[in-house]
């Protein structure tokens, strides 16, 4: 016999199950990281950024509502009653010692709003900003005003008759 024959024929096949490794390794590192590149390219990037960068117009595209709480007028705030805390811790009702909004304790000649039907007081210059911005009182959530509509805590505790 040929020693062509027992080393693995003229074109030297016995070889060629190691550069069949290499290829498949290496196809196989260039789809690791080809993965790798394409998996982090789509993880870190911003998905609104383009589409805002497309838009011309600024009206936003979606057609979700945004509920936006509007407060009190001017004319509304100045019906709320205003005491001086020398007035208003006389009353049986009124057990508050400090406004809960900046936490500063009331002094006999501070001027306070009384929030009607929850009785909840706040220095003036505390709750008005609170009252433009929201329609409720910033400790039980119930309206000062009255409203048909209802209030988170108006099932629980119904809002009592104003004395008249």
């Amino acid at each position: 016999m040929n020693s062509t024959a027992a080393s693995g024929g003229v074109l030297g096949l016995s070889n060629v199950g190691g550069f069949t490794y290499g290829i498949g390794v290496s196809i196989g590192i260039i789809l690791l990281i080809t993965t790798i590149t394409l998996t982090s390219y789509f993880c870190t990037r911003n998905p609104f950024s383009e589409a805002e960068a497309q838009r011309d117009d600024p009206e936003p595209t979606d057609h979700h509502s945004i509920t936006v709480e509007e407060g009190f007028d001017e004319a509304t705030l100045r019906s709320f009653p205003k005491v001086f805390y020398s007035q208003a811790k006389l009353r049986k009702d009124t057990t508050a010692s400090c406004c809960s909004i900046c936490l500063q304790d009331y002094k006999g000649t501070d001027m306070l709003r009384l929030l009607p039907y929850c009785g909840h007081i706040f220095h003036v210059k505390c709750v008005d900003p609170w009252l433009r911005l929201h329609p409720t009182c910033p400790v039980c959530r119930n309206s000062p005003a009255p409203t048909p509509l209802s209030t988170p805590l108006m099932e629980l505790a119904p809002l009592p008759s104003r004395p008249g």
